[in-house]
């Protein structure tokens, strides 16, 4: 007994196509022409004591990681230091 198979399901092009179509002719509208310069404000360098509290509350936050296991104090303050130097944390 031969059996009918269902042809596999075809996708309907033409309207993909105008999906598509809208899509690639859609051009965001300009609510203005003003220009507007982003300029980065002048940072006043951190004190000592203000980094040293940086630090101190990152390696907790990585201690925290890490559910507090001892022996790792020194690695989390110095990973902290890292950490807080990469993101531009200056002393005066």
């Amino acid at each position: 007994m031969a059996t009918q198979t269902d042809p596999a399901p075809r996708p309907n092009k033409s309207r993909s196509n105008s999906v598509l179509r809208i899509a690639q002719n859609a051009q965001p509208e300009i609510v203005s022409t003003t220009l507007t310069k982003v300029s980065r404000k002048d940072v006043e360098p951190r004190t000592d004591e203000q980094r040293r509290e940086l630090i101190a509350v990152t390696a907790y936050y990585l201690a925290e990681r890490r559910n507090f296991q001892p022996g790792h104090e020194d690695e989390d303050w110095l990973a902290a230091e890292v950490k807080i130097g990469s993101m531009g944390a200056l002393v005066s």
